[in-house]
């Protein structure tokens, strides 16, 4: 079912799909995962799990569960970690700079992979540009990590796509 069309199924058993924007494992085990419509970034919903999936930000999914409303929100109760199933893994998809500039609502807060030509070198980040010059995003990265690229080199990025409020502006953390 539609994400937007939970709160008219609830007590009903019901199949959804999304693209994961968070993540976490609580304290008893249990594992909590929002996830988002493709089409609709607005549109997003919980899903409980009594157990874990191994997901990743970017991931599509779909689970089976139970409609319930938790602290007067809509969520999918899944009873068994084989009730989610992972569709498409994020790394699968390779997206030019122009599409995340174009749409960047719709993989805000994702892994995307991504590549470019390295503009601008610092010691924890550095300015990726596509081919024409036209589209360009900061990617940061830990310094401590090893990495053998320099101005001018093409590379291949993947990364949580975020916003970065204190700059006003679309990163890339890799």
């Amino acid at each position: 079912i539609s994400l937007s069309a939970l709160h008219t199924y609830n007590g009903q058993q019901v199949i959804v799909q999304g693209v994961v924007t968070e993540y976490r494992t609580t304290t008893y085990g249990s594992q909590i995962i929002i996830i988002r419509d493709k089409e609709n970034s607005t549109n997003s919903v919980t899903i409980y799990i009594e157990g874990e999936v191994s997901v990743e930000y970017g991931d599509t999914v779909q689970a089976i569960g139970e409609v319930q409303q938790y602290k007067d929100q809509w969520e999918v109760s899944v009873n068994n970690p084989h009730s989610v199933t992972i569709r498409e893994k994020w790394n699968n998809q390779s997206f030019p700079l122009w599409q995340l500039a174009e749409n960047p609502g719709k993989y805000l807060g994702t892994n995307v992979n991504v590549t470019g030509i390295v503009t601008q070198k610092h010691e924890s980040s550095f300015s990726l540009t596509d081919s024409e010059g036209k589209y360009s995003i900061d990617v940061s990265y830990d310094s401590s990590c090893p990495h053998q690229f320099s101005k001018d080199d093409s590379v291949a990025v993947a990364g949580r796509f975020l916003y970065e409020t204190k700059i006003f502006q679309y990163v890339l953390e890799a």
